[in-house]
This record gives structure tokens, C-alpha cells and sequence, in this order.
């Protein structure tokens, strides 16, 4: 059932080439589009009956050619990661600070990321790591630096190198926080905990991504090739389907955005093929991650569907975002 739609300008440009269209911050989900005049945040409205509760806007002026990695802030306010350089934005678009570090050699490789923690006093950052010419580089890091003021608190490294990087808050917890590190052929999954001024870095898989909203403490993961979707939680067994044994067969996961319509739904796009236009949707048992139903749009074309865990999703055409429930449902 179609609940809202709204144009959302500059949304399919940003979504070619960025990591940062879709977004959990703070309990709740964000668009990033990139118009002609700079970037802007949407965050999504709490109540069915619209898209967007509020949008914020950087001119291009404030950051030259690229903008980077948008994550908004508790505050009202916006950061922006860009290759060699995070800064943080007021709720009026003047700049708070600017951090500086190492550029990526290649900034078409590596990319950095950029989220609050729980309490939303600190930003961690995913830059390069220190020029180390002289001594095999260790890896990229996550920096952790004071949000008022741009200090640096502490940092980690990760075992990743020149990768892309995505950092997601879970939805109900943002004590919670996944990045995704994107190294060529190589995926890396981790959990970052940061407490007090230590940063903990937890691999829990390779070759395989988070994949969108996650709730109470429940959060699922992907193949990056689509043969198989888990679903983990801490004190619970691994739940793990393959493709080829819940799926109509030919069919795979497809995207990166399956996520938690609730505690107890997972909706997931299915293909073919990565890059189909036909992507099916399906609804999943939200803890056996079993198919449920499949998902029907007459008339409308509709890219991977997007988990808000609040028993809605969105998805979009272009710049035209759609909000949906199921059909029977208040």
C-alpha cells in the first residue's frame, strides 16, 4: 500500500557513486542527494503519511567539487569526509572545524566514512593511515575526534587498506555501529565499539557486508556474491539461508540494503543478476529468515526496497521516493 512520495532532487546522481545515499543516525533513517547546488540530508519522517521531516543543506560553496561522505549530526548540523579531510558543519552551515589527515593516493580507491557515537559527543572518522615509506603500511584507520572541537581522542587501525568505507548506526541502539570496509575484491565486516577514550575493532566477517536497518540488537549480513543472508544477534546462534534453498530457484540476493521491517519482518530485494531491472521483493520471517510473501507493485517501477524499522520502506525511481506498507496493516 502506498502511504507517500516525494521528488527528492539529486538522489539518483549521489546514488551512482557514493556509499552514503541511505543512512541510520540516531534512531532514524536518512536520503543523501546531491543537486546541483551542493548536498542535502532528508531525514525521513517518523509518521506514514510523508517522506521527509526535515532536509539539510550545504551549498557547494562550503566544500568545493565533492562533498564526500554527508553524515548528519544530533545537533542539527552536517559532517563531511572527503579524502584528506573531515569537517564538521553548525546547524547553519558555518564551519565548526576541519581535521586534516593523509590522503588515499588513489582517492578513486579509497573512501573515507564518518559517524557519531551513541552519545553524540565524538565523531569517528576512517582515514588513511601514517606515510609509512619506509615500512609496510599496516592498514587504514578509524580516528575518534572530539565533536565540539575537533581533538583527536584515539584511533584504531584496521586491517583494511585504500578501501571504501560505510558506517551504519543499528536503528534502535546507535551504541551499535557496523562499518563496512570495501578493499577491491575484498569485503570486511566489523563492529566498532567505542567507550570512554577506547576504540575496539571486532572483524566479524569477510566477504560479506551489513546490510540495512537493524533492531534490538538483531543485524544481517549478505554475501557480496548473494548466495546466502545471515541473521546475527549477540548471545544467539548464527541464522544463515542460502539462496539456492529459500529462494525461487535461478533467483539471488541482490543489493546491499535488506533490513529489519520490524522485530519480526526482513523485507530483501531478489534477482537473477546483481544489476537487474526486474528485482523482486520479497518479506521474510524476521528470525528464520524464511520466505514469507512476495511483495506487489502494479504499475510502478521500484528499485531495492529500504527497511525503516517501523513496519514501512521506501523505495525509489530516480529522483521519486516512494513510502510503503504492507497491504492490511494500519
Amino acid at each position: 500500500m502506498l502511504l507517500a512520495e516525494e521528488e527528492f532532487p539529486g538522489l539518483a546522481a549521489r546514488a551512482s557513486d557514493h556509499l552514503d545515499t541511505f543512512l541510520v543516525r540516531d534512531r532514524a533513517c536518512w536520503l543523501v542527494a546531491e543537486p546541483g547546488g551542493g548536498v542535502v540530508a532528508g531525514r525521513v519522517a517518523a509518521s506514514g503519511s510523508r517522506i521527509f521531516a526535515e532536509r539539510r543543506l550545504l551549498s557547494s560553496a562550503g566544500f568545493g567539487e565533492s562533498a564526500g561522505f554527508v553524515s548528519p549530526l544530533s545537533d542539527g548540523g552536517l559532517a563531511v569526509a572527503a579524502n584528506g579531510r573531515v569537517t564538521v558543519y553548525d546547524a547553519d552551515a558555518r564551519v565548526r572545524w576541519t581535521h586534516e589527515f593523509e590522503p588515499w593516493p588513489n582517492p578513486g580507491v579509497g573512501g573515507p566514512a564518518c559517524v557519531t557515537d551513541a552519545g553524540g559527543r565524538r565523531l569517528l572518522v576512517t582515514t588513511a593511515g601514517p606515510d609509512t615509506a619506509d615500512r609496510p603500511y599496516p592498514g587504514d584507520r578509524c580516528v575518534v575526534l572530539e565533536l565540539g572541537d575537533g581533538r583527536i581522542v584515539t584511533h584504531a587501525t584496521l586491517p583494511s587498506a585504500g578501501a571504501a568505507y560505510i558506517l551504519q548506526q543499528s536503528f534502535t541502539d546507535p551504541a551499535q555501529i557496523f562499518l563496512d570496509a570495501l578493499q577491491g575484491d575484498t569485503f570486511y565486516a566489523l563492529v566498532l565499539t567505542s567507550v570512554d577514550d577506547t576504540l575496539r575493532v571486532e572483524p566479524v566477517g569477510e566477504d560479506e557486508t551489513f546490510a540495512g536497518v537493524s533492531l534490538g540488537g538483531a543485524f544481517l549480513k549478505l554475501d557480496v556474491g548473494g548466495e546466502w543472508m545471515s541473521r546475527c544477534a549477540v548471545g544467539q546462534d548464527e541464522i544463515l539461508v542460502e539462496a539456492e534453498d529459500v529462494l525461487p530457484e535461478g533467483l539471488r540476493f541482490v543489493g546491499h540494503r535488506p533490513g529489519f521491517l520490524d522485530p519480526d519482518r526482513v523485507v530483501v530485494a531478489v534477482a537473477e543478476e546483481e544489476d537487474s531491472d526486474g528485482n523482486r521483493h520479497l518479506i521474510l520471517d524476521g528470525r528464520t529468515l524464511q520466505p514469507v510473501t512476495e511483495l506487489d507493485y502494479p504499475g510502478v517501477a521500484c528499485s531495492d526496497p529500504l527497511a525503516l524499522g517501523d513496519g514501512t520502506w521506501l523505495t525509489t525511481h530516480g529522483d521519486l521516493v516512494r513510502r510503503w506498507r504492507a497491504v492490511g496493516e494500519g
